[in-house]
């Protein structure tokens, strides 16, 4: 099922008179049965959530600002996770498939004077 949802590497860029390129790639596309849907969103979010965890552990300081915000995009994903589990039980409930589209967006910037070399959020 890996095929469908990495179904097209589409990738298309943007540039604006101000605005840095973006890159933004089609990840996820196409219709998936519930069991399906969660193996790719809750592994994604899943991934996700161990990401900010070991960030949380590697920081020296537990109360800087790259601390505070691994803990509330923990904070997020979880909730999200939670929103989508109770989704996909809904949708396996009633027989349902889900339509699912994700792109994501890449552009480069300078980094700020507060940010490290490995900035957890995201």
């Amino acid at each position: 099922m890996i095929q469908k949802w990495l179904h097209k590497w589409s990738k298309t860029a943007t540039k604006g008179e101000h605005t840095p390129k973006t890159d933004s790639y089609l990840l996820i596309e196409g219709l998936f049965s519930p069991s399906e849907a969660a193996d790719v969103l809750l592994s994604l979010l899943n991934d996700k959530i161990k990401f900010h965890s070991v960030q949380l552990l590697n920081l020296q300081h537990p109360d800087c600002q790259d601390s505070l915000n691994s803990k509330n995009r923990i904070v997020q994903l979880k909730k999200a996770k939670e929103e989508i589990t109770t989704l996909i039980v809904q949708a396996k409930n009633e027989g349902q498939i889900l339509q699912i589209h994700s792109t994501i967006e890449i552009s480069k910037s300078a980094p700020s004077t507060s940010q490290t070399s490995q900035n957890p959020a995201g």
